[in-house]
């Protein structure tokens, strides 16, 4: 019987791309390269740039310019435009080369331009740090040297200041957890209620805490009248307001329907509703926001002792105006302390009641 052999195999060339010599994971898909970006769009962007320089150039406030000797002649060209020119065309080389698509890259152009724009409305430079350290030196000298028996002649400033932040924390809590119900059209009794509400919010919200404790300083008087505390406190309760009547009446609209379909479903009427359907599921994250609020008002507190409501924002007032720094220095550390022991309080009272 004849028997035949099989001939011996002979190792072929392998022309597989050398991503397919790679071992395959179960269940992958090959990741796609990205897409080249259009060089047309890229050279409109470069357009913008060029439009953004012109319009730098034009509306220019400083005389610094960058001469660039060129043998026969020597041009010249406003320094701060040349080098946002510069910054912005390097950037859009640097998104064409990693085949950053056209919209990441104007996002990115923009925000150079808004950042060159706003800084240049302001005059904001680092470079008058160093010509003006002759006037930085000895203020810095006395804030790193604080006066630490300072603290305590202000206990009463520190003492009125925490109290006014407890006041206005539970007064303007409870006024906005009522706004908030309102406001949302889920817990609201018609649509009209809730968009007037909204409306107030709004209004509310647009003056910033700084703006009603001067309203209410001209409005009943400030410390020379022994009314200092009663304006900050009514200032910090509607800076409460705001905030709590937005972020709880964001939080209702956002709760489970389940439980309110079922009220309703039982008959409950708007006040059943709210109080066993709602109020349940809001009531962590309004803790949660009360004791945001009074952190905040700690701080903001102290700041509008600055325009005479009291507190230990007065006396650090005081001490800017005598150009006491040490005691200053004191007074911000002592503040710092107090704000980091406000949230770890904060922080251990969220993990026992949420």
């Amino acid at each position: 019987m004849a028997t035949t052999s099989a001939a011996p195999s002979t190792p072929t060339e392998d022309h597989r791309s050398p991503e397919s010599h790679a071992p395959a994971i179960p269940g992958a898909t090959p990741r796609p390269e990205a897409p080249k970006p259009s060089g047309m769009v890229y050279l409109g962007l470069v357009g913008l740039a060029v439009l953004a320089f012109i319009f730098f150039w034009a509306t220019r406030d400083s005389g610094n310019v960058l001469l660039i000797p060129l043998g026969f002649v020597t041009l010249w060209a406003p320094l701060y435009p040349v080098i946002g020119l510069a910054v912005m065309l390097l950037t859009l080389a640097l998104c064409f080369k990693a085949k950053v698509g056209t919209m990441g890259a104007f996002g990115v152009l923009a925000f150079i331009i808004m950042s060159y724009w706003a800084g240049s409305t302001v005059n904001f430079t680092l470079l008058e740090i160093p010509s003006r350290w002759s006037n930085v030196e000895p203020r810095l000298r006395a804030f790193l040297d604080p006066n630490w028996s300072y603290i305590w002649t202000v206990r009463d400033q520190w003492l009125i200041t925490i109290s006014m932040a407890v006041v206005a924390t539970l007064i303007g809590c409870a006024i906005g957890l009522v706004l908030a119900m309102f406001a949302s059209p889920v817990s609201s009794p018609n649509k009209g209620v809730s968009q007037a509400i909204k409306a107030v919010n709004s209004v509310v919200r647009s003056i910033p805490d700084v703006g009603w404790a001067l309203l209410f300083v001209a409005f009943i008087g400030g410390t020379a009248h022994g009314l200092g505390p009663m304006a900050g406190v009514l200032a910090l309760l509607m800076f409460n307001i705001g905030i709590v009547a937005k972020l709880l009446g964001e939080t209702i609209d956002s709760v489970n329907p389940g439980p309110v379909e079922a009220a309703d479903a039982a008959g409950a009427n708007l006040t059943q509703r709210n109080r066993l359907a709602i109020l349940p599921q809001v009531l962590p994250g309004f803790v949660s926001y009360g004791l945001y609020v009074f952190e905040l008002n700690i701080r903001a507190s102290a700041a509008l002792g600055i325009v005479g409501v009291g507190g230990i924002g007065s006396a650090m007032m005081l001490q800017l105006n005598r150009f006491a720094f040490e005691n200053v220095a004191a007074i911000l550390i002592a503040l710092i302390a107090v704000v980091l022991l406000v949230d770890m309080f904060s922080m251990y009272i969220r993990r026992k009641l949420l």
